[in-house]
Formats: structure tokens, C-alpha cells, sequence
């Protein structure tokens, strides 16, 4: 069995923590409410504890006391319990969760679909081949005979279209449509699940992109796209910091351009840079460079050093694939 592992965690325990990385996307807040139905129909005690919270977007899978922050919790945590982290196979990227939840677990699982640049000593999935690892959870469920409920094929199918852009990105394959549909089949609405994920932003988020955008500077002959969004930006849109999550893909859909740099500050100050590629520019390996990690054309990661630096960097890291061409 494929999922030996994970059926011998299910088997074992009773108390389940669900964790996933800092700000989560739809895959991870997906995976999350997905396998939390799952575990409860299988007669286990679940919580969802997050560093940070979900967008608003998903609010249609974020019931009123199913998502907890890491300090809020509403109780402590159970005793003898084990952490799943989903959505990612780093615990340095689950935010304050590690240090707050994890010495109270009897172990912790991963479950995820990125590259890993580290070895994982913890019992894991990791399927890097996958479209998101909602679709993982999808075969897991499958393999081990436990049924799909309309909750949870809402949950899965907003992981799949989240994470594949719908259907477009790289790891869209054959099986990611046939998950798909039978997820549909089971209470997904494509249409109202799309509408909720991509159609649903404030007036403010477009006045945010339109400041992020007028930043756009290009490089390597106009191959390189990098835009800049200092808090100052989302302070003067009066948006939320999340609602910027798309625009790096925006540069690319210029034939021209080859790589999307979004350097990006929260409210706080914290700096992240999100990397997208198209072709044979692996944009995972810079991102672990840093600490970060992800996909060969999509990954990101928390930058130790001010913006004017880091970009200089990521620029420079960038130069073997564009030969012959000054930044």
C-alpha cells in the first residue's frame, strides 16, 4: 500500500492537530478542512491550528472554531496527540506552531507536494510530482476506502484549481482531471468555487494592484519581471495584505518574459519573494537558496536581507540562464 504510513498513523491515534504553512493558500487551507472531515468521520478528535489566518476568500471553508491561530487557541492542547503539516515539508515554515505545538505532539507527519531540499526524518507523503497535495489527499482517500463527503470534495477541488491554476500549471495531469471530476460529482461547483477563488476580491485589492503594478521593472532583456510591494502600498489601498497573491503571475503572461519576481512586504514589515518561471528555469533552487522552497517554477521564501540586497541577489542567482545579457 502506497499510504502504509499514513493508514498506520490513523490506526494508532485518536487526537489529530492539522497545521499548514504561514499565510495559507487555497491548497493548504484546502488539504486542511479536507483531511478534517476525513479524520472526524473515522471517529477522531481534530483541530486545525494556524499561525497565520486564512484569506476571506475562503470563508466558505472556514466554518466559525474549525480554523484556530496558534495564539488564540481555544483550549490547550490534548495530550498524546500527533501533528499533521500539510502543504509544506519544512517545520521551519509552519510559523509559530512549531515552537508552541510541536513539543506537545507524540510525533508529527508531513503530507506535501514541493521539492525538498533537506532530508525529512518524520513520517511523510511527499508526492513532488502531484498538481497540489489536495490532489495527494485525494488518492489517500481513495486507497484507503474512506468516502468523500460534499464538505470535503469542496475542500479538495478548491486545492486542485488553486494550486494548478486551473488546470493550466505544469503538474496538470490526466489523473488531476479525473480527481476532478469526481470531486464535482460529489458536491463541488466549479463555477461558485471559481467565482469565490478568483472572482471575489475588494475595490481596494485593484487599487493595491495598480500601485504594485506601476513598480514593474524588467530585466535580463526584458525576460525578468520584478515587482515591489511595500506595506506603505497596502496601507494606502486599505487592502489586505493577501489580496496581492496573484499578481505574480501577471508578468508572465507577456510571451516575452521568462521569470516573475514579487518582492512583497506585510504590515508588519516581514519581506517574502515569490518566483515564478516558465520552461527550464528552476526557481525552487534559489528559493532553497534562501531557506524557502517550492516547485521548479513556483516557489518562494522569507528573505534575511533588506529589499535593495535581496533583489541585487536573486537577480544576480538568475544570470546562467540568460547568456550573453546584462541585468
Amino acid at each position: 500500500m502506497a499510504f502504509s504510513q499514513f493508514k498506520r498513523l490513523i490506526d494508532t491515534y485518536t487526537i489529530f492537530f492539522l497545521t499548514c504553512h504561514e499565510t495559507p493558500d487555497g491548497d493548504a487551507i484546502g488539504a486542511e478542512v479536507a483531511l478534517y472531515h476525513a479524520l472526524l468521520s473515522l471517529g477522531k478528535k481534530v483541530r486545525i491550528i494556524n499561525a497565520d489566518p486564512a484569506p476571506d476568500k475562503y470563508r466558505y471553508l472556514c466554518k466559525p472554531d474549525t480554523v484556530e491561530l496558534i495564539h488564540s487557541m481555544k483550549a490547550a492542547p490534548d495530550p498524546g496527540g500527533v501533528l499533521i503539516i500539510l502543504d509544506t515539508n519544512d517545520i521551519h515554515n509552519i510559523g509559530d506552531v512549531a515552537e508552541k505545538l510541536l513539543p506537545h505532539v507524540v510525533e508529527y507527519f508531513i503530507i506535501d507536494h514541493h521539492e525538498s531540499g533537506e532530508d525529512i526524518s518524520s513520517g511523510r507523503v511527499i508526492e513532488a510530482s502531484a498538481s497540489s497535495t489536495c490532489e495527494i489527499l485525494f488518492k489517500i482517500f481513495s486507497e484507503l476506502g474512506i468516502i468523500v463527503s460534499r464538505e470535503m470534495a469542496i475542500a479538495l477541488y478548491t486545492g486542485i484549481i488553486y494550486d494548478t491554476g486551473c488546470f493550466v500549471y505544469p503538474k496538470t495531469t490526466a489523473f488531476t482531471f479525473s480527481a476532478a471530476e469526481k470531486l464535482v460529482q460529489a458536491g463541488a461547483d466549479p463555477y461558485n468555487l471559481y467565482t469565490a477563488i478568483y472572482e471575489s476580491n475588494s475595490v481596494s485589492s485593484l487599487k493595491l494592484h495598480a500601485r504594485v503594478l506601476s513598480s514593474l521593472e524588467l530585466y535580463y532583456n526584458e525576460q525578468v519581471a520584478v515587482l515591489t510591494m511595500r506595506k506603505e502600498c497596502i496601507d494606502e489601498a486599505g487592502a489586505l495584505y493577501e489580496e496581492a497573491d496573484t499578481l505574480i503571475n501577471i508578468p508572465l503572461h507577456s510571451e516575452k518574459i521568462r521569470v516573475s519576481l514579487f518582492f512583497k512586504e506585510n504590515t508588519e514589515g516581514l519581506l517574502r519573494c515569490s518566483l515564478r518561471s516558465k520552461g527550464n528555469i528552476n526557481v525552487s533552487d534559489i528559493a532553497q537558496k534562501y531557506g524557502g522552497g517550492g516547485h521548479r517554477t513556483a516557489a518562494g521564501f522569507k528573505s534575511p536581507f533588506p529589499l535593495d540586497q535581496i533583489q541585487k541577489m536573486v537577480l544576480q542567482d538568475l544570470a546562467g540562464y540568460f547568456p550573453g545579457t546584462i541585468v
